[in-house]
Order: C-alpha cells, then structure tokens, then sequence
C-alpha cells in the first residue's frame, strides 16, 4: 500500500522519513492545500486497532483533502488552523479527547510546519488513557429517532464523541454503541462546551 506522495521526501528538508516511519504514535503529512501526502505505519496500527481500516483508506486516500473527513464546526476549526500555521510558520500544539466505547482517551496534537511551509507534519500522541466514570458517561442506547434530524444524519461531537439530541439541540449524550462502531449517517461538528474549549486553543500569530 501506498502510504506517501511521490514528492513528500522532498519536502522534509530537516526532518528524516525515517523518523517518521519509526514514530510508534499516529502521524500524517499534509500539503500546502492541505491534502493528505503520508501515513506512517502508526495511523495505520491505530485505525486498525480501532476498527477504522480497511475503512477510513478507502475513504480518505492519498490526494484526498483533510476538510473530507470533517463536517460543521469541526471543519471550520481545523482548516483555520491549519491554514494559519502554514501561513505564519508556527509550531502548534493541543490536546483533544478521542475515546473508545470502554476507555476515556486524552491525546496530544504537535503541528509541524515543513521548510518554506510546503505542508505540515501532524503527531498525535497518547498522553491519557483510564476507564470511563459511569457518574460523567451514563450510558443511553442509540436510538435513531431520538438523535436523526430531519436531513437524515446524526450530529457526532467530533472531540467528546458526544450525540445531539433533535428535540433538546442543548442536550449532548454518551451513546458508546455509536463510538464503538459509527453510524454511516454520521456528521462530526463540536457540542457548545466543546466548540467554546476549543475556540481558545487557537495558533497566536506575531506581528
């Protein structure tokens, strides 16, 4: 399988591929119109442990752009920042939450930008991982009527993996039958608390 461009060794200049292909966390590689140019093994053995493979390859291939796997708030964030860090050279870093249906998981995000902003290096790190507390995560089953809106999608907190209730829009659910295996109907954005934590987490440019 194909897991970068042909021109993405170029563009490291100071970085190796090697070190990129050594890196046991999840790491991909994006060009300056933020399209998908490398995966390194690691976001391979992460999707799969995950059950995202053969899935999100066919999906999300090489040349593909990154805003694809995003919808809604989600998108709008991550392009800005993306496109900020491109365009001021900064190194960015944050922490967001991606959890199983069993484990809460916390990891950590590095954002490199390549030699003359040719593209960025993403990392994601596991920094937090424990069992959820059944007093924070009750668990609701997943029922379609209660959380499909009329457009026929269901609204996936892209951070929390919370669900959106239809009639009470304010109401935000765990439903780990849902983050288990995803309901192909699915749309990701941010729920409020989310989207407002995450509004504060953006790159500060230099005048």
């Amino acid at each position: 399988m194909q897991r970068y461009t042909e021109d993405f060794p170029e563009l490291l200049h100071g970085l190796k591929l090697e070190t990129l292909e050594k890196e046991p966390n999840a790491v991909f590689g994006l060009s300056r119109e933020l399209r998908f140019n490398y995966f390194n093994p690691g976001w391979f053995a992460f999707a799969g442990e995950n059950g995202g493979e053969p899935g999100l390859s066919q999906r999300f291939p090489l040349g593909s752009p990154i805003g694809n796997a995003m919808a809604g708030k989600a998108q709008e964030y991550y392009l800005d920042v993306y496109g900020t860090l491109l365009r001021t050279g900064l190194v960015w870093h944050h922490d967001y939450e991606c959890s199983s249906a069993q484990r809460l998981r916390i990891f950590h995000q590095s954002v490199y930008p390549l030699h003359d902003r040719q593209g960025l290096i993403v990392v994601n790190s596991l920094v937090e991982e424990h069992p959820h507390d059944p007093v924070f995560r009750d668990a609701n089953l997943p029922e379609g009527t209660l959380y499909t809106g009329e457009n026929g999608y269901i609204s996936q907190c892209s951070n929390c993996r919370r669900v959106q209730r239809v009639q009470h829009p304010e109401i935000w659910d765990w439903v780990p039958a849902w983050v288990e295996k995803m309901p192909g109907n699915t749309s990701h954005t941010f729920c409020d608390i989310c989207f407002d934590y995450y509004l504060r987490q953006r790159p500060v440019e230099v005048d």
